[in-house]
């Protein structure tokens, strides 16, 4: 069986300082057989390189968080593209709109975003995109953005929802403009109706999974620190959903992210 794959995990946070070498020890036990770290600000994206030196199942994302948007600068953004641009960055991101918290201008996190996507542009790389109260208002971001990358139905994707929490007519809205839509762990919970719908409706070459870690831990650990080898729960959820095997859905996702990212599983973990 193909290992899973973690689009979208924070192991640069401090939750996870005082253990994280046993973090992705219980990732190759749950056989999950990658993770991408985002980040989210200047320390973030540096920390998230470092980890995926350390770590071959790591992968790294960078990118400022919408609610990082006030305090990001024309050199911010210069030295965000410069690493970007290295060879093992696989992602724009955490990028996007957050008009729900707003720690930021909704002007600013406009403006920070279409930055962050023009350097995705450059570089030929695809993002992973934050949206939080706003799947309507970066809709016309995104659609601009792919456009511009000349992205045609059948191609590579050009970025991921991460954790999309819109509607499944939103959610298909962004798979035609070339998007992957995220489940989260949070597809475990009883309530979250608009993701159960998402995983049933939506085409399963459009979804990858993610754990969000530490945040969003599955049903039967809530308030717990979440983290990559979790990501099982929602491919189970996914299967359940579907009425298909754990291991198709593993599989799926899996293929979708490799894809989406462009990386190969480590030897180790692709063999097991």
């Amino acid at each position: 069986m193909i290992p899973a794959f973690d689009t979208h995990a924070h192991l640069q946070d401090e939750a996870f300082a005082a253990d994280l070498e046993a973090v992705v020890r219980r990732m190759a036990e749950a056989k999950v057989g990658g993770a991408v770290v985002c980040g989210y600000d200047a320390a973030s994206n540096v920390a998230a390189l470092d980890l995926a030196s350390r770590f071959p199942p790591l992968f790294p994302a960078v990118g400022y968080h919408p609610h990082e948007a006030k305090d990001v600068t024309p050199s911010l953004l210069a030295e965000l593209e410069s690493l970007a641009s290295l060879p093992a960055v696989v992602a724009v991101g955490e990028i996007g709109l957050d008009f729900y918290r707003n720690h930021s201008p909704h002007d600013r996190q406009r403006e920070v975003l279409d930055a962050q996507l023009a350097i995705a542009l450059r570089l030929g790389k695809p993002v992973s995109v934050h949206s939080r109260a706003a799947e309507e208002e970066i809709f016309e971001h995104l659609a601009a953005y792919s456009r511009a990358s000349s992205w045609r139905p059948g191609g590579r994707p050009i970025g991921v929802m991460h954790c999309f929490g819109g509607a499944s007519e939103q959610a298909r809205r962004y798979v035609d403009i070339g998007f992957l839509v995220s489940l989260a762990c949070t597809l475990t919970y009883p309530r979250n109706h608009a993701a159960r719908t998402i995983a049933e409706d939506l085409p399963l070459e459009s979804l990858v999974v993610e754990t969000d870690s530490p945040y969003l831990p599955p049903q039967d650990r809530r308030g717990a620190r979440n983290e990559p080898a979790n990501v099982c729960r929602a491919i189970e959820s996914l299967a359940a959903l579907r009425g298909i095997s754990v291991g198709a859905a593993a599989s799926a996702t899996t293929v979708n992210a490799l894809g989406l990212f462009g990386v190969n599983l480590p030897a180790e973990v692709a063999l097991r």
